[in-house]
């Protein structure tokens, strides 16, 4: 096979092929005749023509598929905006020096480089002006489909010195405000932390020993050197517990067998200790390891675990966090912001109910679904009344002395029973066609105190519905007083608040996501290269603003000076591209749609510039359900809807304990080793920011809102 790289043909060079193969078919051989006919009609497209572009979308999702180019937004460098800085600071003052010569380079590189794109765009506009004046005549000459250049920094010293004092203005409202608030400090990445893992030292004395050799030389001196080594394993320790029991007899005579506690290893009925059942929460919910590798990995001749004796494991801690995971979610519908972001979720006890349904409906009609039972809160409320009224009958029927009446499990309330009392698990379809039948995940964040950033709640919920579902029902058990609420998520129609019970007691703002709104101009830039890098040059300068006010502190001052300037400033631009960009590309294309979207959501998209509490991106969210992402890949599905929600209870308390910087596992080991009637009674004592002002000396500003 050759070597040679494959090179793309020009609209020419295609037009005269389609050409020649119009002119010859006649005379070809008839399987080469059928062949030249497939490509017949891709040759003759022009550039704009519609089933090119489809044509060309399908290579280009082949290609991804195939890893022959990246699937991520990645995109061609520009060349390093930081090039040339000198060596890192050692002082104080030269740090912040070293700060301000970042700063004004990031601009300054921004504004020389949009100058470019902004000359590549109107050779653009004024190339597809000439071409709209030329297409009423047939025999004009066609223009090239090559697309203009990104030309070379050809600013003049004028340019240059404005580009210098427009950088030099940016980083004196950096500067503004008087240091950073911790306030307002962003929440750093909460996905899969490297604070998981249990760390142990030891410490050893290596002596030197003299070699034979040397045995009669004098050692004139003596020093040490600290050395380092790093050793990590999976390790199954057997406790082998010699547990006392003593018989005695009271004065009645009646006999009592007395056995020593073993609550100080593990809990009651299970063969494993406090810190596995951490191990096993971290490993399967924050880090997505399937029970079945899991169960490989530590069994051993002598003992072997199972998926199923793992996930019964999982479950009870799921329950016994279950109050604080309630708790929580109680203080987030307190928060005055919140931002959150669904994805579809596969488990096989919904998937095959439903399926079973399409194929025989009738028989769906007389059988209830598996969560009929909290479907809604009203049906959770009569399943906790029904195994209420199961423990009392057992209860009188031991005291009528029937020794057969033993605790079952339908007198024990599910998770979803419990969960769905306070949060619907089924939600209908707001056109009134039943019920919805896509099952989703939703995770939404927010600070149960305002002014303190530890206390962000990360909430994760499955359920038949969506984000906007999970607004609702939190801004259900919210205090009417507090009536001012942002939420903030892709503006799709899933995602908002449609209740108009909700809308009448809160004033509801509505905030959009720019990385959203950046998306598509960065998975489809080949369509359109020239616009798509003007604005996705925009979205960068947006990016830096951010990245530098995190850099050098933010406060209320500082936020607001850079956002309403420089940040405003980019998005105008991006909204002028948005408005040409309407004009080539129909509503129907996907740069249509993102330019519209744009155009459309302008307001909710710029809300944050105004607002120092608020955040331009929702793209955290986004990543705390990529382990959604991941959990699919490996494990492919959850079985039951009880394992669902095991996972929205650990994964919930384990990614609130990362943003409270809490240890993870020696915050579950302590709340674990709790009494439970201890945690159900006072939930708000053990939720990982209590847990880690009490034992980790975190600031505290304030109690949670309740």
């Amino acid at each position: 096979m050759s070597g040679r790289a494959t090179v793309e043909l020009s609209a020419e060079e295609r037009r005269e092929i389609a050409g020649w193969i119009e002119a010859n078919r006649e005379s070809l051989p008839a399987p080469v005749r059928a062949f030249l006919e497939i490509h017949e009609r891709y040759l003759a497209a022009g550039e704009g023509d519609p089933q090119r572009r489809a044509l060309d979308a399908a290579v280009r999702e082949l290609r991804r598929a195939l890893h022959l180019t990246r699937s991520s937004e990645k995109r061609r460098s520009s060349g390093s905006p930081l090039a040339g800085l000198p060596a890192p600071a050692r002082s104080e003052s030269e740090e912040l020096e070293a700060q301000i010569s970042r700063g004004q380079q990031l601009a300054g590189w921004h504004l020389g480089l949009g100058r470019r794109h902004t000359a590549q765009a109107k050779k653009l506009r004024k190339r597809l002006a000439r071409m709209t004046k030329q297409k009423a005549n047939d025999d004009a000459v066609q223009e090239s489909d090559e697309i203009p250049p990104l030309g070379p920094d050809e600013r003049t010293d004028a340019e240059r010195a404005e580009d210098k004092a427009a950088a030099e203005r940016f980083t004196d409202r950096l500067q503004e405000g008087r240091g950073a608030d911790p306030a307002m400090k962003s929440v750093s990445e909460t996905l899969m932390p490297g604070c998981a893992v249990l760390v142990h030292e030891e410490r050893e004395s290596l002596p030197a020993v003299v070699p034979e050799d040397l045995a009669d030389a004098e050692v004139v001196k003596t020093h040490h050197e600290e050395r380092v080594r790093y050793d990590f394993s999976v390790t199954l320790t057997r406790i082998a517990l010699d547990v006392e029991k003593k018989v005695v007899v009271d004065k009645d005579g009646e006999r009592h067998v007395i056995a020593a506690s073993t609550l100080e290893y593990g809990p009651p009925r299970y063969s494993v200790t406090w810190d596995a059942l951490a191990t096993l929460a971290v490993l399967t919910a924050q880090f997505a390891l399937p029970f079945n590798r899991l169960g490989t990995l530590l069994s051993t001749p002598q003992k072997r675990f199972t998926a199923s004796a793992l996930g019964r494991m999982l479950h009870y801690v799921a329950q016994r966090f279950l109050p604080i995971y309630l708790e929580l979610g109680t203080q987030l519908s307190g928060s005055d912001y919140l931002a959150g972001d669904d994805t579809s979720c596969r488990v096989l006890e919904v998937s095959s109910w439903f399926e079973e349904a399409r194929s025989d409906p009738a028989a769906a009609k007389s059988e209830k679904p598996p969560w009929s039972g909290y479907a809604t809160p009203s049906a959770a409320e009569q399943s906790l009344r029904r195994c209420e009224e199961l423990r009392q009958a057992r209860v009188r029927q031991r005291e009528d002395g029937d020794r057969s009446a033993v605790r079952t499990s339908e007198e024990t309330p599910s998770l979803g029973v419990l969960i769905g009392k306070r949060f619907p698990f089924e939600f209908p379809r707001r056109n009134g066609d039943g019920p919805k039948e896509a099952l989703h995940t939703t995770v939404v964040t927010g600070r149960s105190v305002a002014a303190d950033p530890t206390s962000l709640v990360v909430f994760y919920r499955s359920h038949l519905g969506s984000c906007g579902n999970l607004f609702e029902s939190l801004l259900k058990g919210r205090d009417p007083k507090r009536k001012d609420v942002v939420l903030q998520g892709d503006m799709s129609s899933s995602n908002l608040v449609t209740s108009e019970e909700l809308l009448e007691r809160f004033n509801l703002r509505f905030i959009g996501c720019c990385a959203h709104a950046r998306r598509p101009f960065a998975l489809y830039e080949d369509e359109d290269p020239v616009m798509c890098g003007a604005v996705l040059h925009q979205f960068t300068g947006l990016a830096i603003h951010e990245q530098q006010l995190d850099v050098f502190g933010r406060n209320e001052k500082n936020v607001l000076a850079v956002r309403g300037a420089e940040s405003r400033e980019l998005w105008n631009a991006i909204r002028e591209y948005a408005n040409d960009m309407t004009e080539r590309w129909s509503k129907a294309t996907n740069l249509g749609a993102g330019a519209r979207y744009i155009i459309n959501h302008f307001h909710e998209l710029t809300a944050y510039l105004d607002d120092p509490r608020l955040e331009p991106s929702n793209s955290q969210r986004e990543r705390m359900l990529r382990t959604e992402k991941l959990i699919e890949g490996s494990s492919m599905f959850r079985k039951s809807l009880e394992g669902r929600f095991v996972l929205d209870v650990v994964r919930t308390i384990l990614q609130t304990a990362v943003a409270a910087r809490a240890p993870a596992h020696e915050y579950l080991v302590s709340v674990l080793r709790t009494s439970k009637d201890e945690i159900a009674q006072h939930p708000d004592r053990f939720t990982p920011r209590a847990w880690a002002v009490a034992n980790v000396n975190a600031p505290a500003t304030a109690p949670p809102a309740r």
